[in-house]
């Protein structure tokens, strides 16, 4: 599990002068540190001192590419200054007695605090400088503890619903590091991973109204009470994203994705599986499993009613496979509100899985059987899965996609959470008119004629 960290970064007469045009100008800075590791995926704390030995700033840092034999290029943005820099001495005399040796020699030399001296420094500077809490507030002692009353079942649904949210953005190809800001603001469970995020606003925004009726089924959607909406942006590309369930987090139940092409009008219909501990093959389902049976009739019988859809005689509604059902084996996941990574795991399409849930290579010694990496000879990863996907080379025809709204009726009746993310496509790349303020408009209030002139994705989960 990535943790987060902290980063003591002392700069000296020179490079604090370039450090401040850095970040009035441009808003980040970069410096060649001594190599360290720390998990990209993980957030880092930079506290920056000014050379006369005072904490002047507190910033997200990320570990970038090697700056040179030993060395690590240490990227600082979202930067905030200190009202009073606080003398560094201060700060390390008032960490707890067993770390504070260590934590004078960060702040003295410059590097990467320990995981313990880090939450004491994080804890103490919260105290010390009110302002830095936007930034460090989720780091505190507080936080850890509210976390860890929540039960069981509802980080499960956290880290089902975070999963989504993260293949939504990887898909998008939008930076995940927002998902890394996840706070819990009180003692209350949240509704949905949303509530945790600072994008969070009201389903009713008429940014999120225009993507969301873009997407087939919307209509029923909407009438979904408590659900939350976020949008996330980076440039000019933006993502809305909506989570409705009629369930609280710890009476859902499944885990599935459901994903949408808006350009190719193609549906992907991803159903999770937690694979558990084995000795022998690491990570391993078992099966027979009475409820992933039933769920794979239900496939079944909604394959039927496609079936009974013809195809276009249209290129973009070409498909290699228009079977929309894949299966996600993968270890159980856990809810890690510091960790912006996707879980690894084995896409298995559906008509694979017939063939595989008959295989012999999967029988265990005691004649069941397992599922494991070692026994699959053949899976889609999460960068394979989202090239088939994002072509539509896989899903729902055109004519078939029409049909969904039954199927998400299903999922709502069943108590399964919903997460719809759409992504219009920047359709002004190289400044030809198109607003960015409403994607179905030029720059003159004229509609666009194609709809070939954006691209609009959508995730769905269960």
């Amino acid at each position: 599990m990535a943790k987060p960290g902290g980063y003591v970064v002392r700069l000296t007469k020179d490079r604090y002068s370039v450090f401040e045009e850095a970040i009035n100008e441009y808003g980040w800075f970069a410096e060649a540190v001594p190599a360290f590791t720390h998990s990209r995926n993980a957030p880092l704390v930079c506290f920056v001192v000014d050379p006369s030995g005072d904490v002047s700033h507190i910033a997200r840092g990320r570990r970038g590419v090697n700056a040179g034999t030993k060395q690590s290029r240490l990227n600082i943005e979202d930067v905030s200054a200190l009202s009073s820099p606080l003398n560094a001495v201060l700060v390390t005399d008032g960490v707890p007695g067993r770390n504070r040796k260590a934590v004078r020699e960060r702040f003295q030399n410059g590097g990467l605090l320990s995981p313990r001296a880090f939450e004491e420094t994080v804890d103490l500077l919260a105290r010390l400088a009110p302002e830095t809490r936007r930034l460090i507030k989720r780091f505190s002692t507080t936080t850890r503890q509210r976390i860890a009353r929540l039960s069981p079942e509802i980080r499960e649904g956290l880290a089902y619903q975070k999963e989504a949210l993260a293949g939504a953005l990887n898909l998008a190809g939008i930076d995940r590091s927002p998902l890394s800001e996840w706070e819990l603001m009180d003692d209350d469970a949240p509704g949905s991973f949303l509530e945790g995020l600072s994008e969070v606003r009201m389903r009713e925004d008429p940014m999120v109204m225009q993507d969301m009726r873009q997407v087939p089924g919307y209509e029923y959607l909407q009438d979904i009470p408590n659900a939350a909406a976020a949008v996330f942006a980076d440039g000019k590309d933006r993502l809305t994203v909506i989570m409705a369930n009629r369930q609280p987090l710890e009476a859902q139940t499944g885990s599935d994705l459901i994903y949408y092409n808006q350009r190719f009008k193609a549906f992907i219909m991803v159903q999770y599986k937690a694979m558990e501990p084995d000795d022998d093959l690491g990570s391993v389902f078992r099966f027979p499993n009475t409820k992933l049976t039933e769920e794979i009739e239900r496939m079944d019988e909604f394959l039927e009613e496609l079936s009974k859809v013809v195809a276009e005689a249209a290129t973009d509604d070409f498909r290699l496979n228009a079977n929309p059902f894949f299966l996600k084996f993968c270890p159980r996941i856990q809810f890690d509100p510091d960790s912006t990574g996707l879980t690894k795991g084995m896409y298995i399409p559906h008509s694979y899985w017939k063939l595989l849930e008959l295989d012999d290579r999967l029988k265990g010694p005691r004649g069941g059987r397992r599922l494991a990496y070692s026994n699959v000879s053949r899976y889609l990863d999460n960068t394979s899965f989202a090239m088939m996907v994002k072509g539509a080379w896989v899903g729902t025809t055109i004519p078939q996609s029409n049909l969904l709204e039954m199927w998400m009726r299903e999922i709502i009746a069943s108590g399964r959470s919903i997460t719809f993310a759409v992504k219009p496509h920047n359709p002004d790349p190289d400044g030809d008119g198109v607003s960015l303020l409403n994607p179905n408009l030029d720059l003159d209030g004229k509609a666009l004629k194609k709809d070939e002139d954006r691209v609009r994705v959508a995730v769905l989960r269960r």
